[in-house]
């Protein structure tokens, strides 16, 4: 007895995988219906050995219901074993062992028409309808393959059919015909009952298949409405951003100090800021879609149609720089002055301006009060600081011979800081040059030693205010050097201050001048804390233009780089290891020759 291939179940409309997993539900199903069938089985037995009890050999129903139990529980491991390990093999072999078990099972009940047969009528009658109920049961569940249903009515029902027919009478002919077409009526059904549970089967996978598509559209359906979702969202999300860039934007222009003005291409006005409103006196109604020229005096209007040609015609996004000074028209027709930077934009195919003004009438007031006062400081201040000057140079000249080494020291030393002075307000009165505070004038050689000697003695009483002493170290080098005498003072009175500033009451700032390598070296040593490296990073810092500002250029350390740059040296600082800190400036330096002076 052949069972059917996976490739001979029929035709699926899905190909081997469909036809494999047809045949694998047929065989579940086979296992899944056997365990009522056993138990039916074994009721079915003891029934029939109780009615034949009297008509048969209890040795013969003995042996007969043991045969029964062993397949029985033969059919019962094999259930056991399929539920436990369904993978153990392959659906082919499952169906193999269950159609074996089926067969043995309907070889016993077979048996029992023959060995059972009882000589009466009635037990023979109970047994026929005992065997063809027990194969119309079997039948249900052993169709959903049809060989094993072949192998279960035909071992039943052919040894009845056989068994009647030898019996002789009339009536068991009849009953063995009886059997045979019961038997044929059995294996039609069976196979109907095959086809129809196929066809169930199909429908079901199919349905599943069809199922599974279904979600599989629902799930792509969900996930293009989720993604419609994200863009509706990103959408909606840009839009919020988009006006609050624009609100913020708006209140960027609205908030600047600056006029913003914009004009298209035919120079009419399109938008004017806060500001712009305000300087030029006017309500937004007013202006927009007017002219520009509005807003220029009248005189001026040809002026700055010619240079706008001019500036178009270069071309660039950029028509003028910010701080082109002109003249504005306010709405009560007063002409005021203003910077004004111009630049061009595009917005899609249409062109247009920008301008940027700025109403500056307070600064050139302020400009011209602060050149009057200039101009009154310059006579009320160095006049009298030019006659006492020239008074100390006077008396330097002529009393240098009467006076002692000390007092001729400091009026040399009071000189100097006149001379420093005086350099000093003449820069803080040039407004247009700031820097000229440090600028060199004639330079010669210098005795350094002189230089720190004289530096040394016009900060100590500085020093002695903040109870700190000031000593120059007696094995310092003389040698010279070549510069500005007045600029290197004050580089080197820069110098000491900041080390008196960092030095602690009752210490000693240490100055030292040594020669090393063709440099005159002068280290300001102290004994304070030492700077953070976020001090050192911008302790000599001066301004982009290379000079620092007024205020550096009078008290900080970065006149003294820019002082000692111009003399081809350089000043630095460092953390000393025993602690607090050592300021130096090297300058290039010789030994000194006859004629050099101090």
């Amino acid at each position: 007895m052949a069972l059917p291939q996976a490739g001979d179940a029929p035709e699926t409309g899905h190909g081997p995988t469909g036809e494999a997993e047809l045949f694998r539900e047929q065989v579940h199903l086979l296992y899944a219906s056997l365990p009522p069938g056993l138990l039916v089985t074994l009721i079915n037995a003891g029934l029939l050995v109780v009615m034949e009890w009297q008509a048969v050999s209890g040795a013969r129903l003995a042996a007969w219901l043991l045969a029964v139990a062993i397949v029985a529980l033969a059919r019962y491991w094999l259930i056991a074993y399929y539920r436990a390990a369904p993978q153990a093999h392959g659906t082919r072999v499952w169906a193999q062992y269950y159609a074996v078990a089926t067969l043995a099972a309907g070889s016993v009940w077979g048996a029992s028409a023959l060995w059972l047969f009882p000589a009466a009528l009635v037990p023979q009658v109970f047994l026929f309808f005992l065997l063809t109920a027990m194969t119309a049961a079997a039948v249900v569940s052993f169709a959903a393959i049809f060989p094993v249903a072949l192998a279960f009515v035909i071992p039943v029902l052919a040894p009845l059919a056989l068994r009647l027919s030898l019996a002789g009478g009339r009536w068991h002919h009849a009953m063995g015909l009886v059997a045979v077409l019961f038997m044929v009526a059995m294996l039609l059904t069976a196979r109907r009952i095959e086809r129809t549970i196929a066809t169930s089967l199909k429908l079901r996978f199919e349905n599943r298949t069809l199922v599974a598509r279904l979600q599989d559209e629902k799930t792509a359906i969900q996930g293009l409405n989720e993604e419609l979702r994200r863009e509706v969202a990103a959408r909606s999300r840009a839009a919020e951003e988009l006006k609050e860039r624009e609100t913020y934007i708006r209140a960027v222009l609205e908030h600047v100090e600056e006029g913003i003005v914009t004009v298209d291409h035919e120079g009419c006005l399109r938008s004017l800021n806060r500001e712009a409103l305000r300087i030029f006196g006017y309500e937004q109604d007013e202006l927009l879609g007017s002219h520009f020229s509005q807003l220029v005096p009248p005189a001026e209007r040809s002026e700055y149609a010619r240079f706008l040609e001019s500036r178009l015609e270069q071309g660039g996004e950029r028509l003028a720089g910010y701080g082109l000074e002109v003249n504005g028209l306010r709405r009560d027709g007063t002409v005021f002055p203003m910077e004004l930077g111009l630049s061009a934009m595009s917005v899609g195919a249409r062109r247009g301006f920008v301008a940027v003004t700025r109403d500056v009438s307070a600064r050139k007031r302020t400009e011209r009060f602060k050149s009057d006062l200039v101009a009154t400081l310059g006579h009320e201040i160095k006049t009298p600081l030019t006659s006492a000057l020239g008074s100390l140079g006077l008396l330097t000249e002529t009393g240098a011979a009467t006076l002692s080494g000390d007092d001729a020291r400091l009026l040399r030393i009071a000189r100097s800081n006149m001379e420093r002075l005086a350099r000093t307000v003449a820069a803080l009165l040039d407004a247009d040059n700031p820097s000229v505070a440090l600028t060199m004038g004639a330079p010669g050689p210098l005795a350094l030693l002189g230089l720190v000697e004289d530096a040394v003695m016009a900060e100590a009483e500085y020093a002695r205010a903040r109870d700190v002493r000031l000593a120059l170290d007696p094995c310092s080098n003389a040698m010279v050097v070549y510069g500005d005498r007045a600029l290197l003072l004050r580089a080197l009175s820069h110098l000491i201050v900041h080390a008196i500033h960092l030095a602690p009451a009752h210490t000693t700032v240490e100055v030292a001048v040594t020669f090393e390598m063709g440099f005159g070296v002068v280290s300001i040593r102290d004994c304070g804390t030492a700077l953070s490296k976020e001090a050192r990073a911008h302790l000599f810092d001066v301004h982009e233009d290379g000079a620092p500002h007024v205020a550096v250029a009078s008290h900080g350390l970065g006149a003294a780089r820019v002082i000692a740059e111009r003399h081809q040296g350089t000043v630095g600082y460092e953390a000393r290891e025993a602690g607090g800190s050592l300021f130096f400036l090297r300058l290039p330096a010789r030994t000194p020759r006859a004629g050099d002076r101090a």
